[in-house]
């Protein structure tokens, strides 16, 4: 590891610590490297509450510390943010898998990996060259639908678009006019 990359962990953990504090929620972080991201630790009385709902306010909060991160230091690694395990068992599929557009499988938001969703945005791209109809992908994060939005935004006879309210949008693919 070098001096850089343990100064990038160092202020991730601090930054994460003053979000809970000034969130008013009471746990102890510790960040370690793990295939060249930072992966954060989070312990706490009440796991609950900074999980959230589906998890999105442990969603939120990694995608929030990412973002604060990021604009300081553009080549600042990507955060992961993990309590008690819950991470790992969303990524594992726990909550299920489920059933989208062709009957075909796919694992809850989060636990879709990069190249996947790439390979998805891809597929669904060439679906609608190929019918002319705009295609509707599932309910994903802010991550999620911007490596979907960057996946496409050369290809000139397609638009995309994210649809919805609050954090987890869908995003619709469809023919530019």
């Amino acid at each position: 590891m070098t001096s850089k990359f343990e100064e990038q962990k160092d202020m991730a953990v601090k930054t994460l610590g003053m979000m809970l504090d000034y969130l008013g929620l009471e746990a102890s972080v510790r960040g370690e490297e793990k295939n060249e991201r930072i992966a954060i630790k989070i312990n706490s009385e009440e796991p609950g509450r900074i999980i959230g709902k589906s998890g999105q306010t442990l969603e939120n909060m990694q995608y929030l510390l990412n973002l604060i991160m990021y604009n300081g230091d553009k080549e600042f690694p990507r955060i992961m943010l993990d309590i008690d395990g819950y991470s790992k068992n969303r990524e594992r599929g726990s909550k299920g898998d489920r059933r989208e557009r062709g009957g075909r499988s796919r694992k809850s938001e989060s636990g879709i990996s990069e190249d996947a969703l790439r390979q998805q945005a891809l597929d669904a791209g060439k679906e609608v060259k190929r019918w002319g109809e705009s295609v509707t992908l599932p309910l994903m994060n802010p991550h999620d639908r911007r490596i979907i939005h960057m996946t496409l935004k050369d290809d000139a006879e397609l638009t995309t678009e994210s649809e919805g309210e609050g954090t987890m949008k869908k995003v619709v693919i469809s023919l530019k006019k």
